[in-house]
């Protein structure tokens, strides 16, 4: 009888003394649980796995056979010596065919020598720890990491899981703009309209909704012209074979000069603006991040990672005033490096933006909430993620933001669960252990365990190109469902390398669920930051010497963005258009936009009657106080705008039949515009002073909101 002690230990040659499986010969895979209550895993010569406890196995052979994950293959000193063998020959040899291999001699020889110097390393490390009793146990900093087998169940038990959704309720007839009103802050267009009349130049032609809704048609359409000066998109010539743009039709020139010129989003002080130099585009950060949370839900997996607004202009103080940008963040593997970087968090399933966060310099976001407990990474992803704690939704996130320590913190103070890739925040983390484990086949993992405070987290090795490090407390380690695929290139024929087309392949590399739910998530803010910087350009278009609008113009990018990723997620009838098909459609929407009661920005006789809702109360919270106000009337007859209305066609003989009877009271409805209905709502034809009819909403389509909740809905919105 042999135990721990006496050497047994994962790879061990093992042999069973009693029982069904007695005199039969194995190896060790993995074991289960710690002390008297350790079981080893033994895959029988017969390919069969069981539990056997210390005492029914006897020690065959003391050396380490094969690495424990299944997945891996042993790599025999022969095959090595022959590996290295052909590498010598093939050098020598200059034919076309050897020339063509897809993995050339001398990648193939060091990988050999790489193999072979894992090994002597992971060796000796066997030697070392047999003395410690325990060569699957590592410490670092009072947490104990145990390399275990395949994760074949959740870690930590069942994630949470739903789909995203959007509190605004989706008509059937939801046009590009409505999900651009959802996502363009409605707090934020009323600062600006109220800001900006502040300029003398704008006393005598204020700006207004409809004119701020033009404004904005005319940026997007700025994204959509082929360069040139700003003047000439109103021209009205064509210049050769494309038309002129003529937005004079929609706004004149000087006009939109006039608003450019005196365009602020917020209203200060000087006072303010020395105590926090930010302020000019704060309030604009506040409004998104308000939206967004009152607006939609986001999904199973929230995506952490930086996104840039381009600025090259001053960023300098003149006697403690600020002249220019207030700090400037250099990142050179960004594609627009230089400017503002903010801290964001998006839906891992829609890829919209959630939440930002500017970075204003080391001094001041060290005074940030949880910045002096946990640091830069760790204190930016609990603040970006403060409104879905308690959710059990699962952060992901790169090197930038992940550690052991931020999944400790992502539990203790938010409730929520982490995946990520870990570099060079590696304290408590056994990054040597991973790096010194003998991965032989690209694809391999290993996987080590810990225990902190009654919670289980995992770090796992992934052997990829190169091999990369991952710490999660989700997830599995078992086999993905679809594997990691490498695009590559080959010539079609191998004799004729100049003029013979390439062939596009794809290479399947295999790799565990943690690693494919870590990547299937991780690049959903690339992915938006490319919709804002390389697809609709608006910071490239908008040439300003003004830091504000510069940083103004990426918010407005990324409520585009977002609009256009809301459209193609969540109507279902939506035609398949492309990002400047969308743009199009939205900039020719704008520009012919007319005001009406369901805009998002209210009348003044709107907001004259009916009280304002606290900016921090829910969508959901508003609309629930006025559904009991807003309630649809069935007999248009009795209402006191009709009968005035009524009284006047009776007096007109012009407005009378011929049979002497009133026209019908079935009116267009004001939502849908195209069925009639004899419904209306009460509250807002007594404000408006006239009639305003809604849908009956037994006539809605299954799977679609009625038109009476998205009325409730925009009215909630405008207030």
């Amino acid at each position: 009888m042999l135990s721990m002690a006496k050497g047994i230990k994962v790879g061990s040659e093992v042999r069973v003394l009693r029982g069904k499986f007695s005199t039969q010969k194995g190896v060790v895979q993995a074991s289960e649980g710690v002390g008297r209550a350790r079981k080893w895993i033994v895959k029988l010569n017969g390919g069969v796995l069981e539990r056997f406890s210390a005492r029914t196995l006897e020690l065959e052979q003391r050396h380490l056979i094969t690495p424990p994950s299944t997945s891996i293959r042993a790599v025999s000193q022969e095959e090595e010596d022959s590996c290295s063998s052909n590498t010598s020959s093939d050098e020598s040899s200059t034919s076309d065919n050897d020339e063509m291999r897809e993995v050339d001699e001398d990648g193939a020889s060091r990988r050999a020598s790489d193999v072979s110097e894992r090994r002597t390393n992971w060796d000796n490390r066997d030697t070392a720890a047999e003395s410690n009793g325990d060569d699957d146990r590592v410490v670092l900093d009072g947490v104990e990491w145990r390399k275990m087998g395949d994760v074949t169940v959740e870690l930590n038990g069942p994630a949470y899981q739903r789909k995203a959704a959007l509190y605004h309720p989706l008509h059937e007839r939801s046009t590009e703009l409505d999900f651009w009103k959802m996502m363009m802050p409605a707090d934020l267009m009323r600062n600006i309209i109220e800001a900006t009349n502040l300029h003398t130049e704008m006393a005598q032609k204020p700006l207004d909704y409809e004119q701020l809704q033009h404004f904005f048609g005319i940026l997007l359409a700025m994204t959509l012209a082929s360069g040139g000066e700003r003047r000439d998109m109103w021209k009205t010539e064509s210049n050769g074979p494309f038309p002129a743009p003529a937005l004079g039709r929609y706004m004149a020139c000087h006009d939109f000069e006039r608003i450019l010129r005196n365009l602020k989003l917020c209203v200060y002080t000087d006072e303010e603006l020395a105590d926090d130099p930010w302020l000019p585009i704060r309030s604009a950060v506040d409004s998104f991040n308000r939206n967004r949370r009152g607006g939609i839900s986001p999904g199973v997996t929230l995506c952490a990672d930086e996104s840039m607004g381009s600025w090259r202009g001053l960023a300098a103080k003149v006697d403690d005033a600020v002249v220019g940008l207030p700090h400037v963040t250099k990142i050179a593997r960004k594609p627009e490096g230089v400017g503002t970087e903010y801290r964001t968090l998006s839906c891992g399933e829609t890829k919209i933006m959630l939440q930002l966060e500017i970075q204003e310099g080391k001094v001041p976001m060290q005074g940030k909430e949880y910045a002096k407990d946990y640091g830069s990474g760790t204190s930016s992803l609990l603040r970006l993620t403060r409104y879905w704690s308690g959710s059990d939704r699962t952060v992901v996130a790169d090197s930038a933001f992940a550690s052991l320590k931020t999944a400790e913190a992502l539990h203790k103070h938010r409730g929520l669960r982490f995946i990520g890739l870990v570099k060079t925040a590696h304290k408590r983390f056994p990054k040597a252990w991973l790096q010194k484990y003998p991965y032989t086949n690209r694809g391999d993992h290993c996987v080590l365990q810990a225990n902190i405070d009654g919670r289980q987290y995992m770090a796992v090795g992934w052997n990829d190109k190169k091999l990369k490090m991952f710490i999660s407390s989700t997830s599995r380690t078992t086999e993905a469902l679809c594997p990691a695929y490498k695009k590559r290139f080959r010539q079609s024929t191998p004799e004729d390398r100049t003029s013979a087309p390439c062939v596009v392949f794809y290479k399947e590399v295999k790799r565990p669920a943690v690693v494919e739910a870590y990547f299937d998530n991780a690049n959903a803010i690339d992915v938006h930051n490319h919709l804002r910087q390389g697809g609709l350009e608006l910071e490239r278009h908008w040439k300003t010497q003004t830091w504000w609008h510069r940083n103004f113009a990426t918010i407005f990018g990324m409520c585009e963005s977002d609009a256009y990723l809301a459209f193609r997620y969540f109507h279902p009838l939506a035609p398949i258009l492309s990002h400047r098909e969308f743009t199009e459609r939205l900039s020719l929407q704008l520009l012919t936009y007319k005001s009406s009661f369901h805009d998002t920005g209210p009348s003044a006789r709107l907001r004259k009657h009916m009280p304002v809702a606290p900016t921090e109360q829910p969508l959901q919270t508003v609309v629930a106080k006025i559904m009991s106000s807003h309630t649809l009337k069935t007999n248009m007859r009795e209402c006191p705008v009709f009968q005035y209305k009524r009284q006047r066609l009776e007096q007109d003989e012009e407005g009378t039949s011929h049979n002497g009877r009133v026209p019908s009271v079935q009116r267009k409805c004001s939502v849908c515009c195209e069925r009639k209905t004899a419904y209306y709502c009460d509250e807002c034809t007594q404000l408006h002073e006239e009639i305003v009819p809604i849908c009956n909403p037994g006539s809605t389509k299954p799977g679609f909101t009625s038109c009476l909740a998205f009325h409730i809905n925009q009215v909630a919105i405008a207030l």
